[in-house]
């Protein structure tokens, strides 16, 4: 590649990353030229897995929380058939297991319909939503009214919750 091209594309990647020249050419280096991949080395490099995963998928919030909770998950190599699944959740940073929890918890309303999760860890899923995510409403609801159409219509608001929660506290997530 001529110098001139080299420039070309070493500007085109500092203007897209928002980056000095000297950190462009150093990615683009690193990746034989190519832009893509030095788009995303950078972003690698300046992002965590929680935060590349909470920009990519903000558009939908649940599916972002899903995400971050399965990046959590295997970054921990805890996996769904182990034994110790919920010991080895619970000894998690605080922050990183109630976020887990309520993801599983939301996936459990998916699969198993909303009146089986209201016997499945409601009380602690309640409490995290009522106590961490500032929604004693929609944690009223679980416990108290226990009507599925109210948590329906709560439920994107309480994903917002969760994400603005793990922005919070995102040092302890992967």
């Amino acid at each position: 590649m001529d110098d001139a091209r080299r420039r070309q594309l070493t500007d085109i990647v500092a203007a897209k990353a928002g980056v000095d020249v000297a950190c462009a050419a150093r990615h683009l280096a690193l990746h034989d030229g190519d832009v893509a991949a030095a788009l995303r080395g950078i972003d690698i490099e300046r992002y965590t897995l929680t935060q590349r995963l909470l920009n990519k998928y903000r558009r939908d919030p649940e599916d972002a929380l899903q995400h971050v909770v399965l990046a959590v998950l295997q970054h921990e190599d805890i996996r769904s058939d182990s034994v110790l699944r919920l010991e080895r959740i619970a000894a998690l940073a605080p922050p990183v297991a109630g976020v887990v929890m309520l993801a599983e918890w939301l996936a459990y309303v998916d699969w198993e319909g909303f009146d089986s999760a209201l016997y499945a860890n409601v009380d602690a899923v309640a409490a995290f939503i009522a106590g961490e995510l500032k929604l004693p409403e929609v944690a009223a609801n679980l416990l108290q009214a226990r009507d599925a159409d109210v948590f329906e219509t709560r439920r994107p608001a309480l994903a917002a919750a969760a994400l603005l929660f793990i922005e919070r506290h995102t040092t302890q997530f992967p």
